[in-house]
């Protein structure tokens, strides 16, 4: 049985944490992180996190735990919150590959989301990267544009899919399956 996630509003007492993440090649593999972060990086990098979300009524980015033990990041910060626009993203570390780990936390980060009322979300991932393909996919998202090339890591260009999910578009079927996660 997997333990239950638990999602944290991200705060700059998860710095630790985030730079050890952010530091793992594999976790950047598939991200707009083109080399791992040293620790001032890091910092700027959750600082950006933690000012997007500035202003609004609840947090829209979270650690993500699995028992007690640091998972990875998960959320939805604005694009333009005004227009009720959000992004969904997610990073674990590789421990939590394969164990349905990325689909929970990503679809408690768009149930929390809920609060800030969106109109659409919109995601995009690595056309290589298959679980987050299919992670999207089960949460209702739809493909809505393919960027030829547009990623490029290690002398490769690879083409980005772009997706998105209007509120109410999934008929929420996906949305009962996997680990439980609790409030925080």
């Amino acid at each position: 049985m997997t333990p239950a996630l638990t999602l944290e509003p991200l705060s700059r007492a998860h710095l630790p944490e985030m730079a050890a993440l952010w530091a793992d090649p594999a976790v950047i593999r598939w991200t707009n992180i083109a080399a791992p972060c040293t620790a001032a990086e890091a910092a700027e990098r959750l600082d950006r996190l933690l000012a997007c979300q500035r202003g609004l009524p609840a947090p829209a980015v979270f650690a993500v735990r699995e028992g007690a033990v640091f998972r990875g990041l998960a959320g939805c910060p604005p694009v333009d919150a005004s227009a009720g626009t959000y992004g969904l993203f997610y990073q674990l570390l590789p421990a939590c590959w394969g164990r349905g780990l990325g689909l929970a936390a990503a679809r408690e980060a768009l149930r929390r989301l809920e609060k800030l009322t969106p109109s659409l979300v919109l995601a995009d991932t690595v056309a290589e990267n298959t679980a987050s393909v299919r992670i999207l996919e089960r949460l209702g998202f739809v493909r809505t544009a393919v960027r030829p090339g547009a990623f490029r890591r290690e002398g490769r260009a690879l083409d980005i899919w772009d997706y998105a999910l209007r509120r109410g578009g999934s008929d929420g079927s996906a949305l009962r399956d996997g680990p439980h996660i609790t409030e925080k």
